[in-house]
């Protein structure tokens, strides 16, 4: 009777581990966040001109880069789905979404924006989604899982060029950034049940049915009070933002300050003492589990530690995104049933397929160029010569295009 049991359930038993794990995590993190708190109260209290400093630091990057790169796709974002674009592209893009990722055709515009303009529109349009009942809760949990990344803004210009002055750094760090988070979506795409990657045939065109979805869909408000609900909704979600990187900023700092930092540095130079890890770049690693910016901008500056050290340290710390990321993802999600250890989870596996394809890559067309850039260019002055805007809306129609091209290649299928 047990063996038969066993026979017939081979997912849940491979799953159980998975499940424990998140359970432990979950049950341990709000002990963990609320200790975390206490601290940095403590330490606006103690220290408050250190506290104003990195507030002012954290609202300078927020004002400078993240308003106006993530702004314009959070308007676009939420007009979308209220006029029922999403609808319309979900019927065309079924046949490209089910078969990857066992999701619906309308988290195509999850994936395609996610990836265009960065942290946290994946997990906004999500969200909006799964207010729309247009994804289940376990579709909502994956997507969000593998649809938050580094802007190309970041990881090309202030990364690439910026800190690295080698282009071709940031091409190889974005590269690795962007294929991990699709290899996991494709993972997690066994989560699934198998039922979810049938797709149903239709005797009509596909272009059609589309069609028809889009005229159905109906919102009783007029363009008016949809545009205005969509700046506002907007507005809310990067203020929201700017109080995630005001309090991490402040974090951060506390850390550094207190010595915490050398100790997590410490902590992290014994755990890959077998590779010989630098200091700084283990303090690096130790700053990028909290803020990206200020990770990176510390490995790269180490200056006894080799390329290739700098170079899989700071893939590792865009894989894993940091806590102030996290915390801004979380923080859009609260109130939806995505956990917290399931997406830390997800954060991690990416890690190890990013460092898998970076160095793989690295040695393919890194390693035979005898030439490579050394550190130029102030971090600050990379973050902010950028003209964030432009860089935005190009992302933007970059992003439609791409979701253009989708539907295309959907109905060239069909038509075969």
């Amino acid at each position: 009777m047990t063996l038969g049991v066993i026979a017939c359930a081979p997912h849940a038993l491979l799953t159980m581990p998975l499940e424990l794990g998140l359970f432990i995590l979950g049950n341990y993190s709000r002990i963990f966040f609320l200790i975390i708190i206490l601290i940095l109260t403590a330490f606006m209290i103690i220290s408050p001109q250190e506290t104003v400093t990195a507030a002012g630091m954290g609202c300078k990057l927020w004002f400078s880069i993240l308003l106006p790169a993530l702004l314009p796709f959070f308007i676009v974002a939420e007009l979308m789905v209220s006029l029922g674009f999403v609808s319309f592209i979900g019927v065309i893009l079924e046949p490209v979404m089910r078969p990857i990722f066992r999701l619906p055709g309308c988290s195509s515009l999850v994936v395609v924006m996610g990836f265009a303009s960065g942290f946290p529109i994946g997990a906004v349009l999500s969200r909006k989604l799964y207010d729309e009942n247009l994804l289940t809760a376990d579709e909502t949990e994956r997507l969000v899982s593998f649809t938050n990344n580094s802007s190309p803004l970041f990881i090309l210009g202030a990364i690439g060029v910026g800190m690295f002055a080698s282009p071709i750094t940031g091409y190889l760090l974005a590269f690795s950034h962007y294929l991990s988070n699709i290899l996991l979506g494709i993972i997690w795409r066994f989560r699934a049940s198998p039922s979810s990657s049938c797709i149903t045939r239709h005797k009509q065109s596909r272009l059609v049915e589309a069609w028809q979805a889009f005229l159905q869909y109906h919102n009783p408000r007029g363009i008016g009070a949809l545009m205005s609900d969509a700046i506002k909704n907007s507005l809310n979600n990067i203020f929201a933002i700017a109080g995630f990187v005001i309090i991490f900023s402040v974090l951060t700092r506390m850390l550094a300050v207190w010595g915490a930092m050398d100790a997590v540095a410490a902590m992290l130079s014994c755990m890959f003492n077998f590779l010989s890890l630098p200091y700084q770049v283990a303090y690096g690693l130790g700053m990028g589990m909290f803020e990206i910016t200020l990770g990176t901008r510390t490995v790269v500056l180490a200056a006894q530690a080799d390329f290739v050290y700098k170079l899989l340290a700071v893939s590792a710390i865009l894989a894993f995104s940091g806590f102030s990321i996290i915390a801004q993802v979380m923080g859009v999600m609260a109130g939806t049933p995505v956990r917290l250890s399931f997406y830390i989870l997800s954060r991690l596996i990416q890690v190890i397929l990013s460092l898998t394809i970076t160095i793989v890559t690295y040695k393919a067309v890194i390693a035979p160029r005898s030439a490579i850039g050394a550190f130029t260019i102030p971090y600050y002055k990379a973050l902010y010569s950028f003209d964030a805007w432009h860089v935005s809306l190009s992302c933007l129609v970059i992003g439609l295009i791409l979701i253009g091209l989708m539907m295309l290649v959907s109905l060239c299928w069909q038509n075969q």
